[in-house]
């Protein structure tokens, strides 16, 4: 029980902290610019940021012979059936690797067997019941 200290210091506290339905509902709203514009179709630069800042595609950025390999290298994966071939030799290529390394790392029951010799059934062995 508590005594009549203890009652008043806890109905103190009470008093204190505000009440959970005497708060007053706030709507939230953000604003860009003036008059409560969020896109601004006459300023897009800061509506949507400078784009053309990095779109420079002049041979001065990038090199003829550099885009003549990328361009090789990238036709081999435009075919539908080569770019189903590379994605399946990757998820073979996953999944025995983690069969050989992550299953072990990961110590799966499975993997590491049983850790205690077992328990004898009722009267000897299991296996001698059987």
């Amino acid at each position: 029980m508590l005594c009549a200290k203890q009652t008043r210091a806890i109905a103190a506290t009470r008093a204190s902290r505000p009440a959970v339905a005497a708060r007053r509902a706030v709507k939230v709203c953000a604003k860009y610019g003036e008059n409560s514009r969020y896109f601004d179709l006459n300023d897009l630069e800061n509506s949507t940021g400078a784009w053309d800042m990095y779109g420079q595609d002049s041979d001065k950025r990038y090199p003829g012979m550099q885009a003549e390999f990328f361009e090789r290298a990238g036709d081999v994966l435009k075919r539908r059936e080569a770019l189903r071939g590379f994605v399946a030799l990757g998820g073979l290529a996953a999944v025995v690797g983690y069969g050989l390394k992550g299953s072990g790392d990961a110590r799966l029951p499975i993997v590491r067997g049983p850790q205690t010799s077992g328990e004898s059934g009722k009267g000897g062995s299991v296996r001698g019941r059987l």
